[in-house]
């Protein structure tokens, strides 16, 4: 671990900056590269007659893959108003879930980068068994989801650096937003895809012409929060998926504590977590969604009465959304309210970059594992006296 200097000026981001960060950056140019290839890939197979005809959705996945599914409820529900979906965990999926004696009006994503998780392809199989289709969603071809699933929607993922699984995350969203609205086509006989990838491109262009701050009030509020124990992350909705990934990135790039609630059960019962001292609170909100009055609440109550310090990730400021309590403020952009649901692509990236600097600040090593100086030299070659690495 690194020591901390008495002068937080002397700290430069330039020597913090480590693969992690460049795959986070990645996101822009990836944006709409992928979104094209995956539209061209779903031209491929949506001819199928379940895209038309099922009215039950089940989303699964492991880990990252398995945020996803949850995050882009949304999605489909505003494109498909009449098919229930849902996602599910795979161990749920192939071991627990009580399925209908006729599958054949429900179809299930499985959503894997590699296509190879285990407890996945089991959680396939128990839906062939039950007549319900399967669609492989992997940007690997030879993969075991490819070659056993009914449909496989190939992500066709550019080559680049996927390690902890960022860019990986970011083509499984946006190709679950695309199958959504290419079923929404084949079924109403409009068109969807042009005005969508138009919207994207006005979200990406939106969210990353504020990158550049959102990286510095990052890299700051890593340093400032070197010494605080435990981080917690609150959100609500779907934001609540942008949290669970960001808890994900915190314990595998810096090995933290790191819980995730909703705003209610803060309130209810993470609020007593104490010494408040200790934690530092990361908060999403997105002046869209309609419970944030009730994370406004919880968010002045965690300074007020919990002594937690707080990130605030949000489109508005904090006086214009009725934050009173003092916090660290890092304005993100959100989509059109009407065009709410495309918020997951994005709102899990200014946490995740939070993450990355708070594991090179403190010189912990990637998945406590070490990593290669030769490929990895801004996690180790920093300008700090190192203790106990």
């Amino acid at each position: 671990m690194y020591k901390r200097l008495k002068d937080e000026a002397y700290y430069r981001k330039f020597y913090f900056q480590d693969s992690f960060h460049a795959q986070c950056m990645d996101v822009d140019p990836l944006t709409m590269d992928q979104f094209d290839r995956s539209a061209e890939s779903i031209k491929k197979i949506i001819d199928h007659p379940v895209f038309r005809t099922c009215r039950h959705i089940v989303g699964v996945g492991c880990g990252d893959s398995n945020i996803a599914v949850f995050s882009v409820k949304d999605a489909f529900e505003h494109y498909l108003p009449d098919v229930e979906y849902e996602g599910v965990e795979a161990i749920e999926m192939s071991r627990h879930y009580v399925y209908p004696d006729d599958g054949s009006d429900t179809a299930a994503l499985f959503v894997s980068y590699s296509g190879s998780v285990i407890r996945t392809m089991e959680a396939m199989k128990q839906c062939q068994r039950h007549g319900i289709t399967t669609i492989g969603v992997t940007a690997n071809a030879h993969s075991p989801t490819a070659a056993e699933c009914d449909i496989f929607y190939h992500t066709n993922n550019p080559a680049g650096d996927n390690n902890a699984g960022l860019r990986t995350y970011y083509s499984n969203v946006i190709s679950c937003v695309i199958l959504a609205a290419a079923m929404a086509e084949v079924r109403t006989g409009k068109s969807y895809l042009p005005e969508l990838r138009e919207q994207v491109q006005k979200y990406h262009d939106a969210f990353f012409t504020r990158i550049e701050r959102i990286d510095e009030i990052c890299f700051q509020a890593a340093i400032h929060f070197m010494d605080k124990k435990i981080i917690e992350v609150t959100a609500d909705g779907h934001n609540f998926w942008a949290g669970k990934f960001i808890q994900a990135k915190i314990v595998e790039l810096s090995g933290d504590a790191c819980s995730v609630v909703d705003s209610e059960n803060y309130m209810h019962v993470n609020s007593h977590m104490c010494p408040g001292s200790d934690i530092v609170e990361l908060v999403i909100i997105n002046s869209n969604d309609a419970n944030v009055r009730n994370i406004v609440n919880s968010t002045n109550a965690m300074v007020k009465r919990g002594g937690r310090e707080v990130l605030l990730f949000s489109d508005k400021a904090p006086e214009e959304i009725g934050i009173t309590e003092p916090v660290l403020f890092c304005q993100v952009s959100v989509p059109e309210k009407q065009w709410n649901f495309l918020a997951p692509i994005y709102s899990y990236l200014p946490g995740s970059i939070f993450a990355g600097f708070r594991h090179t600040t403190l010189g912990e090593p990637m998945f406590r594992g070490g990593m290669d100086i030769s490929f990895f030299p801004a996690t180790y070659c920093s300008p700090m006296d190192v203790v106990d690495l």
